[in-house]
């Protein structure tokens, strides 16, 4: 990866990580608890992937399963991309981790803000980050 492209990813993630940390300091729900959780928080927060330093991210979206690649769950930037009008944006691909598949499945459809450590395995699914999920709930859509 060439250093230009560094500096962007590094620049872009740092927008997203200011612009979640806003939202969850203003909500004061920080990050989901372990598990699935009931609807969270009164405030909105945009969708976005946020990774960390210490190895975790947090992504928020609309959560779809997708047939491509085998099928996986991922969390997308907009509504009309997860229903399969327009261009897909993959914000991150979730897998089980501490929460199991039915419990991802348990709220597909729905605006979600879901954390965990980022995966890094070799993966066939090249459709973006991707996540094992400790904890995802319901959120506030913005």
């Amino acid at each position: 990866m060439g250093r230009h492209m560094r500096a962007f990813l590094l620049a872009a993630s740092l927008m997203a990580l200011a612009a979640v940390t806003l939202g969850c300091a203003s909500s004061g729900s920080g990050t989901p608890s372990p598990g699935v959780g009931a609807p969270g928080g009164s405030t909105p927060i945009a969708p976005g992937y946020t990774p960390a330093s210490d190895g975790t991210a947090q992504v928020v979206g609309y959560l779809q399963r997708s047939d491509l690649e085998g099928g996986f769950w991922a969390v997308y930037g907009s509504p009309e991309t997860s229903s399969g009008t327009g261009t897909p944006t993959v914000l991150a691909v979730l897998l089980p981790g501490s929460v199991d598949e039915a419990g991802i499945a348990a709220l597909e459809g729905t605006y979600v803000r879901a954390s965990g450590r980022i995966s890094t395995g070799a993966s066939s699914r090249m459709a973006g980050p991707e996540v094992l999920v400790d904890g995802i709930a319901v959120v506030q859509e913005p």
